[in-house]
């Protein structure tokens, strides 16, 4: 791995030696023995800095080095401290202002080659999921507030986002508790810095421990390299944990030690890492009950809940379902490359007219398919179809079970294409040959 290191320390042999060491790694490297010259050496862009914590031999208190790593942290350049003068309490305290780690004069080489190949590749894995965050937010899902109640919750979005409390979100499945986790992200002073979220729920338990503090090359049998944790990308940004509520109870002394301190290490790594990362969670279960049960951990909770958001329901903000129609049938226009439609009024109505017990992901799969079976520039109530609605132009379709819409599906799909299967396969958004299966399968080649 190549990359430009920035070595900053008052001590001409210090810097000579990590010149020639880093060099031939394959690092490129720009030395400065002048606290004054560190910062104008920094509009290079380094990759990481190696930052003495003291640059007078009279000194040892650190704090030159703190005020340096303040100003590189605000250039969002990773900083690894050095001292000759290690101490516990040094080390906690540049980490907790953003260091990425310590390390102690005299070094071994084979360690700090080491740590700064895990720090350059932690970087590029976090500049690698910001951009990934932009390429893959979907614009359905973008914020709406015309509702009094969301407008009350953008309000408050805006005050505790400015803290780094911890956040608890509460809300039914399907109503955007991501996206507000994601709004708080957005207005937070880390805003610069990774949002990571985890699926607590799709963890499976042999794998916790790897998938949120990493693991080193062979540390279990399937770790065939290293892989960085979500609480290292996450470090200086913010850990969104969703379905908390799904967490066992035997893995939560392990979420809430790191949670306490901050420490935490990789599975098979002999050394402690920390990460100074804002927790947001989200659940639709109630903690509080799951607690009385003895099915979650109360001091988890204390941690967890510091504040608590409740994400509304779709039925409790229906003058936002224009919109986020509006914002859903334009993503799915683009993505099926079909002409721009619009909500006829009769549509509009019925949208929100309906109860939505599926909230924004219920909407969003309504939207979908209306935009696959219509034609045309408008989007009228015809090609609406949600739970507990008779079928359009299927009246006689009274089962509300799978098969039965599928059918009913298939059929308009065909009318609309003039039985050519393979328009008809295009509307569905599956292919010919999984439309003839379906077609066998429900005995309709005669359709």
């Amino acid at each position: 791995m190549s990359g430009l290191i920035l070595v900053a320390d008052d001590d001409e042999d210090i810097c000579l030696a990590l010149d020639l060491l880093l060099s031939s790694a394959g690092y490129q490297v720009v030395t400065v023995q002048d606290p004054k010259l560190l910062m104008q050496a920094s509009v290079q862009k380094p990759d990481l800095v190696l930052l003495d914590m003291n640059f007078r031999s009279d000194t040892t208190s650190g704090q030159e080095g703190l005020v340096l790593l303040e100003q590189l942290n605000a250039e969002h350049i990773p900083v690894i401290l050095m001292t000759a003068w290690a101490s516990v309490e040094l080390a906690v305290q540049g980490m907790l202002q953003g260091a990425r780690h310590f390390i102690q004069k005299p070094w071994h080489n084979r360690q700090l080659l080491q740590l700064v190949k895990q720090q350059l590749e932690h970087q590029q894995l976090q500049q690698e999921n910001q951009q990934l965050k932009q390429l893959l937010l979907p614009e359905e899902t973008a914020w709406i507030a015309v509702s009094p109640v969301m407008q009350q919750l953008e309000q408050l979005v805006r005050q505790v986002a400015a803290t780094d409390a911890n956040i608890l979100i509460l809300g039914e499945n399907g109503t955007g508790k991501s996206l507000l986790a994601q709004r708080i992200h957005q207005f937070s002073q880390r805003q610069q810095a990774s949002f990571i979220g985890v699926n607590m729920a799709a963890i499976p338990e042999t794998l916790f421990e790897a998938e949120l503090f990493g693991h080193e090359k062979g540390a279990f049998t399937d770790a065939k390299q290293r892989r960085v944790g979500r609480f290292a990308l996450a470090h200086q940004g913010t850990l969104f944990l969703d379905e908390i509520g799904c967490l066992p109870l035997h893995l939560q002394p392990k979420l809430l030690r790191v949670l306490e301190s901050g420490d935490y290490e990789a599975v098979g790594a002999s050394q402690s890492q920390h990460s100074n990362a804002r927790i947001i969670s989200a659940t639709n279960a109630d903690l509080a009950q799951m607690v009385h049960k003895g099915q979650f951990r109360q001091d988890l909770l204390y941690r967890l809940n510091t504040l608590v958001l409740q994400m509304p329901a779709l039925r409790q903000r229906k003058a936002d379902i224009p919109a986020l129609a509006e914002l859903a049938i334009t993503h799915f226009c683009q993505k099926y490359r079909k002409p721009l439609m619009k909500l006829t009024k009769e549509a509009q109505h019925q949208l929100q007219s309906y109860s939505w017990p599926g909230n924004i992901r219920e909407l969003n799969h309504v939207i979908e398919r209306a935009v696959l079976l219509s034609h045309g520039t408008s989007l009228d109530s015809s090609a609406l179809v949600m739970q507990g609605m008779v079928v359009p132009e299927q009246a006689a379709v009274q089962s509300l079970d799978l098969a039965s819409m599928e059918q009913a599906l298939i059929r308009k799909a065909l009318a609309q294409s003039g039985n050519q299967l393979t328009e008809a396969a295009v509307l569905l958004g599956i292919t010919r040959h999984a439309l003839a299966r379906r077609l066998e399968k429900y005995q309709m080649q005669g359709v």
